[in-house]
């Protein structure tokens, strides 16, 4: 009798050391899942993974690399108005609740969403650029990446740049199109007004989370010493 309650208390013993075992190996993987999640992508070996999708086209961060560098670009005008010898202390700052770096991650896929939807609505409606739009669009085109191929970090080339300005180009032009035509200013339909908020509901949209949120705005194009 003995010996059999001996065995029995083995038996569980064992079952309960695999149990742990495999609680432990479940908590192993799940944290180490989550800590890649967190992990900053490298921009320039993720440019294929997709950072949202509207109305069925998906916006890659080959395609949202335009928005990076003018993001990054515009908030590091403000960086050194806040603090000029450590700029990279502003990025890490709370404004309205909310982490600079944070905040301009957010604009940036904003910003590309908002333009994908202008820029289809404007496809649908058959707009043309004029020669003079055209010119202007070259123009633009040609600084913007001189500028940005200096430090080369985004991974883009040139194509993919032109091709992102020329969408918002389209975009814009029927955001002022369409902004006349429901009576209200073109800065009601920006990405962050509230005419655009009402006609985003409208659209199919969607933000891969997993890959927005480990983009480390703020260090993708800007090196701190």
């Amino acid at each position: 009798m003995e010996k059999s309650t001996r065995s029995a208390r083995r038996k569980r013993s064992w079952i309960f050391t695999i149990i742990l075992l495999l609680i432990i190996v479940g908590i192993s993987i799940g944290s180490s899942w989550q800590t890649k999640q967190r992990q900053q992508l490298v921009y320039t070996e993720s440019l294929d993974k997709v950072a949202a999708s509207v109305n069925g086209t998906k916006l890659t961060l080959r395609e949202i690399a335009f928005y990076v560098a003018y993001e990054e670009a515009e908030v590091e005008k403000q960086a050194f108005a806040y603090d000029a010898e450590h700029p990279k202390k502003y990025w890490g700052i709370r404004l309205n609740k909310t982490y600079v770096y944070a905040a301009a991650r957010n604009a940036v896929i904003q910003m590309a969403i908002h333009d994908e939807v202008f820029y289809e609505m404007a496809m649908q409606e058959e707009i043309e650029l004029t020669d003079d739009e055209t010119q202007t669009l070259k123009a633009r085109t040609n600084e913007f990446w001189q500028d940005l191929v200096e430090d080369g970090l985004l991974g883009v080339q040139e194509a993919d740049i032109a091709e992102t300005m020329r969408r918002i180009a389209y975009a814009e032009k029927y955001q002022s199109i369409y902004a006349q035509m429901e009576g209200a200013s073109y800065e009601d339909y920006d990405f962050s007004g509230d005419a655009y908020s009402k006609l985003l509901e409208k659209q199919d949209y969607s933000i891969n989370k997993n890959v927005v949120k480990r983009l480390g705005v703020g260090s993708i194009t800007l090196q701190y010493s």
